[in-house]
């Protein structure tokens, strides 16, 4: 579908999940020892990416793979959400920090030939953003940490709460 954009990301894939993988700040999970921050695994970026680059290349019809490394792998074990805030959902943060890797591509400083206009670069954000959109959506919808806890925004969504 979006051919040129597709293409130049995949060229770019490296430097967007680097940029990622610096960029995100999720609290470590209860109990892991680590106080600095939590760990998101390099699959789960990996995974992402390549999905996010299926939805904007066929839509939001792109199937969903089998492949994909879930948050639930990790959530609650390698990092977790922050009580009672609505900006430390580890979710959202992983969204917001990936537009921010994906859009770094487009900044002056890295697309140096001027590959793509001012409009272009717009366009694309909106592209991406609802690409990355559509996949923490499912990855909400799947999220098995929102049925127990009681502050996730999304807990309200969850059909079978109990």
């Amino acid at each position: 579908m979006h051919h040129r954009l597709v293409n130049y990301l995949r060229d770019n894939r490296d430097q967007i999940i680097e940029n990622w993988l610096t960029e995100v700040e999720i609290p470590a999970a209860i109990g892991s020892g680590n106080g600095d921050g939590g760990v998101v695994p390099y699959e789960f970026f990996t995974s992402a990416f390549d999905t996010v680059l299926e939805i904007l290349e066929h839509g939001s019809a792109a199937k969903s793979s089998t492949d994909v490394f879930h948050l639930n792998r990790f959530l609650g074990i390698t990092c977790d959400c922050k009580e009672r805030c609505f900006g430390g959902r580890a979710c959202m943060e992983l969204h917001d920090s990936g537009l921010k890797a994906f859009m770094s591509v487009f900044e002056d400083s890295w697309d140096a030939e001027h590959e793509f206009n001012e409009l272009d670069r717009e366009c694309n954000k909106d592209l991406i953003n609802h690409a990355l959109s559509g996949f923490f959506g499912r990855e909400i919808d799947l999220c098995h940490h929102k049925t127990f806890r009681s502050d996730c925004p999304f807990v309200a969504h969850h059909p079978t709460r109990p």
